[in-house]
């Protein structure tokens, strides 16, 4: 009962971080819309992403046995009581559509998603579906506008099944790193997609993000639309070559990468250089050393992206943030990440860690079973449900 309790105090709690983040970011209300609506954003204070289910699934497989296994109601109820105010659902558009461009829907899978949507509303978490598609989907909209109509066809239609859910626990999100690196064809591309979704779904806040990675840097790019009901997101990975050691994807070298520091100085890595035979490996991680990332470092990252947000008058969430757990050291992953929440919670920011249970996990396998990692938990501010 006592963790009933605690989380019960944390939801009020995030509550008012989140109304206080609405004032701090100077947003204003649409015309005849109150203030009070806008408390809906409490709900984005913490979050988890839900990542291998209703997208990344292993070996593409969006079957029905798949989609109602890999979580379960356990899950669910774990994720509650947890403590976290919301989930991330990332979904490929092939979760729920036999065509590669998502539509038609098939109807039993999409049935599947709103089962999944109402299971965590029954439960008082939020949920935003973000759209999380392969690179095949998101790369020929760099060029293709025949593939941006595609794209918004699909979010017309998604939108519209999904208009009728509660708008102040469920939010729609436009793309997951649009991969892009035009800035200019992203904001024109994401202008369309966004407008559609608002036709379909005038009651929902929406969630925009940068080109490419979405990145701090990305987001600085961005051009807001008219729309006050619509909140940018950025994803915090800085530093990479720390919170992406020992990753198969991405930069090459990452696979050479273990053990590496955080904070860290070049004292700090030429200590762990021994156990890395690649030498460019051995190079570039002599060049993280010299920039000495800490905790300072990445509030002022934090810091850049909330004066965008406020020169903007907009609405603010960092929606991916994590350490892959392989090979990075426990308490340098451990600290990382509380200093990531700390800073975003202290610029009123909402968050949602990556992820719930793939490589950057916050639960552990225990006897067979999913189960919280306490120490993560504890640098999350949260507190172990079991």
């Amino acid at each position: 009962m006592r963790r009933v309790r605690a989380a019960a105090f944390l939801a009020i709690a995030c509550a008012g971080l989140m109304l206080l983040a609405v004032k701090a970011q100077g947003a204003v209300p649409a015309e005849g819309v109150s203030d009070a609506r806008f408390a809906r954003l409490a709900r984005l204070a913490r979050g988890i992403n839900l990542s291998h289910w209703f997208a990344q699934s292993p070996r593409g497989d969006y079957s029905a046995e798949h989609l109602t296994t890999y979580n379960t109601e356990r899950d669910l109820d774990l994720i509650a009581r947890m403590g976290f105010s919301h989930v991330r659902l990332t979904l490929n558009p092939k979760a729920v559509s036999d065509a590669p461009e998502g539509l038609p829907f098939n109807a039993e899978r999409l049935a599947l998603l709103d089962a999944a949507i109402a299971g965590f509303l029954a439960r008082h978490v939020a949920v935003v579906v973000d759209l999380h598609p392969d690179d095949d989907f998101k790369t020929p909209l760099a060029k293709d506008d025949a593939a941006v109509e595609r794209l918004v066809a699909f979010w017309r239609a998604l939108a519209a099944h999904l208009a009728d859910t509660d708008p102040e626990r469920v939010f729609f999100e436009v793309m997951n790193e649009p991969v892009i690196s035009d800035a200019a064809r992203w904001n024109a591309v994401q202008k369309q997609v966004l407008a559609a979704m608002r036709a379909s779904a005038p009651r929902h806040t929406l969630i925009a993000t940068g080109p490419r990675w979405s990145s701090v840097d990305e987001l600085q790019k961005v051009e807001p639309v008219a729309d006050p009901n619509v909140v940018y997101n950025f994803h915090l990975y800085d530093p990479h070559n720390f919170t992406h050691q020992g990753a198969t994807w991405g930069a090459d070298f990452w696979r050479h990468f273990k053990n590496v520091p955080y904070p860290a100085d070049p004292e700090a890595v030429e200590k762990i250089l021994p156990g890395i035979a690649d030498e460019r490996a051995k190079q570039i991680l002599r060049g993280y050393g010299k920039e000495r990332w800490n905790a300072d470092k990445v509030e002022a990252l934090v810091v850049r992206a909330a004066d965008w947000a406020k020169a903007h008058a907009v609405r603010l969430t960092c929606n991916e943030f994590g350490v892959y757990r392989k090979v990075a050291p426990t308490e340098a992953r451990l600290r990382w990440i509380r200093d990531v929440r700390t800073a975003l919670e202290k610029h009123h920011i909402g968050w949602a860690m990556w992820d719930y249970a793939g490589g950057f996990s916050v639960v552990v396998e225990k006897d067979g079973r999913r189960v919280p990692d306490p120490a993560t938990l504890e640098s999350l501010g949260l507190e172990s449900a079991e």
